[in-house]
This record gives C-alpha cells, sequence and structure tokens, in this order.
C-alpha cells in the first residue's frame, strides 16, 4: 500500500511537470554554459539542441535567427541551462528550465558518466540527464503567455521520493587542481588537434547545400539559411539533424558522407566534397 501510494504521488508530480512544459512553444539555448570554458565547449550545447529538438522541441541557440513568435515575445519559451557536478572522476550533468521571470519549470534527473575521455562523458551524461524530457513526451498545447506578467502559479517545491540501493564507495584520491587542468588541457588539445585538420567548407554534389567546419562546429546551410549541425561522440560518426534530412554521418577520403533514409526508397547517400 506505501508503495503504491508513493507511484501515485510520482505520478502526479510527473503529469504536473509535464503539462507545465507543454505550455511553452520554444526552448532556448545559451552559446556557453557557466561551467565551460568556452562557446559550445565538447559540443554540449549543439548537442542539447539536438537532444531536445530530437523529442519535439521547437529550439534555438541564443544566437540564431528566431521564428516570429519569439520575435514577439520572449516569455512563449522556456530557457535552457546545464548545470554540472562533475570531477575529475565523474561527469555528473542534469538539465533546467526555466521560465521568462527566471522561475524554475523543470528539473531532469542527473546524467553520470565514468568515461575517462571528458567529451564522452559530458555527452553520455547529458543523454543520460534527457531520459527526464523523453520521457514527458512533449507536445505544444496552445498556451499563450503575457510578455509582461508570469503565467505560471507559484507552488511548492515537491521532492521526489525514490528507493535509492546504497553501496560502499571508497573515496578515490583526489587529484590536485593542475593535475586536471593539464590533463583537461591535453585532451583538449588533442580534439581540437584532430578536428582543425577537417576545418573548411563541403558542398553537396549537387550543390544545394553545403557544410562549414570549424574545429567542433558543424553547420549546415541550403543557400545562406542554417539548416542544422552535425554531432560526434568520438569524432569518427556523426549524427545529422536538419530541417530538411536527418541521417548519420562520416568522413572518407576527405569527403563527409551521409547516409540519409528516404522513406519507400531506403539509404540514400549524400556526399559533401571540401572546396
Amino acid at each position: 500500500m506505501k508503495h503504491l501510494v508513493i507511484a501515485l504521488l510520482l505520478l502526479i508530480q510527473f503529469s504536473s511537470f509535464s503539462q507545465n512544459v507543454n505550455d511553452y512553444q520554444y526552448v532556448i539555448i545559451p552559446e556557453k554554459y557557466d561551467f565551460a570554458k568556452s562557446i559550445d565547449e565538447y559540443q554540449l550545447n549543439s548537442l542539447t539542441q539536438f537532444l531536445f529538438n530530437k523529442y519535439g522541441f521547437d529550439s534555438y541557440r541564443a544566437r540564431d535567427e528566431k521564428p516570429l513568435g519569439l520575435k514577439n515575445g520572449s516569455c512563449s519559451a522556456l530557457y535552457a541551462d546545464v548545470e554540472s557536478d562533475s570531477n575529475f572522476i565523474v561527469a555528473r550533468l542534469k538539465v533546467i528550465l526555466k521560465d521568462c521571470d527566471g522561475k524554475v519549470i523543470f528539473i531532469t534527473e542527473q546524467g553520470k558518466s565514468k568515461d575517462k575521455d571528458f567529451k564522452r562523458a559530458y555527452h553520455e551524461a547529458l543523454r543520460k540527464a534527457f531520459i527526464s524530457l523523453e520521457e514527458l513526451k512533449y507536445v505544444y498545447n496552445g498556451t499563450t503567455h503575457d510578455n509582461t506578467t508570469t503565467q505560471v502559479e507559484e507552488t511548492p517545491e515537491i521532492k521526489e521520493v525514490t528507493e535509492v540501493e546504497i553501496e560502499e564507495v571508497i573515496p578515490p584520491k583526489e587529484a590536485t587542481t593542475s593535475q586536471m587542468e593539464e590533463v583537461e588541457k591535453v585532451v583538449e588539445e588533442e580534439i581540437v588537434e584532430k578536428m582543425t585538420s577537417l576545418d573548411g567548407t563541403y558542398q553537396s554534389a549537387d550543390g544545394t547545400y553545403k557544410m562549414i567546419v570549424s574545429q567542433e562546429n558543424f553547420i549546415i546551410y541550403e543557400g545562406s539559411k542554417k539548416i542544422g549541425t552535425a554531432i560526434t561522440n568520438d569524432n569518427l560518426n556523426y549524427e545529422v539533424l536538419t530541417t530538411q534530412f536527418n541521417g548519420k554521418g562520416r568522413f572518407e577520403n576527405n569527403n563527409f558522407v551521409i547516409d540519409r533514409i528516404v522513406k519507400g526508397i531506403g539509404v540514400v547517400q549524400m556526399i559533401f566534397s571540401k572546396s
């Protein structure tokens, strides 16, 4: 009986969160998180946008051209942030959504990763955090927002009750700050060195699309209009997400090849040649 009551309380809380998030039409993602050293470090901001779009949200980076609905009022959007409680051993990330007044609307479960590679660890932790947003099954419900007043009623914070398996943890020997910074620097330099060799502009065979690669940023255009990005976890395989097509990408002989899935046909290859 006790477990049934707890389950019902959690279901009610989850439904409330889902309803609140469904009240907002857009999500705005910053160019840099507070814990990061640079804009879109480790492509975390790009991956955040990719995952929001994957789970049905209409998301935009802070620098992107905004739709008319956003230009007329920023209170129709939620503002995303990623907070880190990471250390040298474990990457811990959670996603926070706030309204235009800074009121917290939703906080995900904390995603964790013990991968020794910083970029892979952050990506894995972020994807795990997004499981909470995936479970919301977001669908915008058409609610409109006054740009000068807050529409969301203030509710008391409800702490989720979960059963936690406790395991004995032997505290690892902490690395010094200088050691951590040195390792981060080496990893970052290796990634940047590899990515820099790929920098340049890549053109599709028919000239319709182009992709501009600059270190960790992969931006895809149709003409002069930005339509999407390519995201990677391992610098070998890429997830391509655009408003025109999606697929899996990779580099082959200085070309960027996208395996695009076309309904009723199957896999069609798009080849982008470096110009």
